[in-house]
């Protein structure tokens, strides 16, 4: 990326008392450069912004909407919406992700239904009324959609904003006069400096400003903007190169350590482990951190809401409600949950087809792939307490001694 950092300013006493003028030349970042690295500072946290949001879109994009009827795991009626298409234009994936940018952009989204299809609404206007809100001027879109909608007729998902978006103005802020200034510093030191000398005949002449700014404004900064250049002087000028010695302790890698900052921050504003912001070493820990926040309190407001408006109280505690399923947010190897499979299966708490689905794996059409299986080594407190043998011997009482060995055996 190439910016325009240099401009050169000449000045010097003309009432010297010397045989010449020796003018210092000088570079620094002109307006248009702080204009550009303000940009730059802004575009950077709307890139982490943007980063973050689509994480969490991506684990909300993840879930499974399991819906159940009388208490039974089915797959019919909101299960498809939820699951692939909740309309003609978008996946699952896709509506998620549309979902979470509105509740960042906003700190408020809406999903309302239209033609038996649901949609999030770009913008609408809301009428706060304590017997429930009533919502108009929705549009998705670009499109408007008609009517008046109540309450109950539509999703509505808020998250705390004022302070995010408090926070994001002060990172952008703060990190972009730091990445400012070291710019600034980076190219002071690889900038190129002279002295500059101008003969008192030469400032007599008639033509000097003509020559001085031709020089100024053409010549040298071309001669500095060039890979290979000469700079032809008139007579009475001399131009002599500084030697920039051992000035250069700053780097692009100082630059670069903002950039990352920025990101981090961004990433803790909204709740994230740093590192699932940047993508770089995200542990187990950090992992389960970006579960347990942002993750799952999305996820529970969602599964709320669903139950909520489209079910009631009288479905749900009938057994007929929707319920996430979290288990394929994060990928898994075969090889590495093997041991998790067997003890999983081996205790009942899971059948073999139970497995396979989470696992992303088709389900086997056979009665035994549904049936819960236990190993033989479970027993209750009871038994192990007084265990006895097939033969109906306790095992724990005290054995004869001619039994001993035989029991020890």
């Amino acid at each position: 990326m190439a910016f325009n950092i240099f401009r050169w300013i000449f000045g010097g006493d003309k009432e010297n008392t010397g045989p010449a003028t020796r003018v210092a030349v000088k570079d620094f970042l002109d307006n248009e450069t702080d204009m550009a690295m303000d940009a730059i500072s802004v575009y950077i946290q709307r890139m982490a912004f943007w980063t973050c949001v689509r994480r969490i879109g991506d684990a909300l994009g993840a879930v499974e909407w399991e819906t159940y009827r009388r208490g039974k795991k089915v797959r019919s009626g909101e299960y498809w919406a939820w699951n692939y298409s909740p309309n003609p234009k978008q996946t699952r994936q896709e509506f998620m992700s549309c979902l979470v940018a509105q509740l960042y952009l906003h700190q408020e989204a809406l999903v309302v239904e239209y033609h038996e299809f649901r949609y999030v609404a770009d913008s609408f206007s809301v009428q706060k009324r304590l017997s429930g809100d009533v919502y108009s001027n929705i549009v998705v879109d670009g499109e408007l959609i008609p009517g008046v909608f109540r309450e109950s007729d539509v999703m509505h998902l808020q998250i705390e904003g004022t302070r995010i978006r408090n926070l994001l103005n002060g990172i952008t802020a703060a990190e972009g006069k730091l990445l400012k200034t070291s710019t600034n510093a980076y190219s002071r030191n690889v900038g190129r400096r002279g002295i500059l000398e101008i003969d008192d005949l030469a400032e007599a002449e008639p033509d000097f400003d003509e020559k001085y700014n031709e020089l100024i404004n053409d010549k040298f900064r071309r001669y500095f903007t060039a890979e290979n250049a000469v700079l032809p002087l008139f007579k009475g000028y001399k131009y002599e190169e500084q030697d920039k010695g051992s000035a250069q302790a700053s780097t692009t890698r100082d630059i670069r350590a903002l950039m990352d900052d920025i990101i981090e921050f961004t990433s803790l504003a909204l709740g994230l482990p740093s590192s699932i912001g940047t993508g770089k070493g995200i542990t187990d820990t950090e992992f389960a951190a970006f579960m347990t926040s942002p993750v799952q309190p999305l996820i529970k407001m969602i599964e709320t809401e669903i139950n909520r408006k489209l079910y009631g109280q009288s479905l749900v505690f009938a057994g007929t409600y929707v319920s996430a399923n979290t288990s394929g947010i994060r990928y898994a190897d075969l090889f590495d949950v093997a041991n998790p499979i067997d003890k999983l299966i081996g205790s009942g708490a899971f059948c073999v087809n139970d497995i396979r689905t989470r696992l992303g794996l088709d389900v086997i059409d056979e009665p035994w792939a549904w049936q819960h299986w236990m190993t033989k080594n479970y027993s209750s407190v009871q038994d192990l307490l007084t265990c006895v043998d097939p033969e109906g011997v306790d095992i724990n009482a005290p054995a004869e001694q001619g039994e001993k060995e035989v029991l020890d055996d």
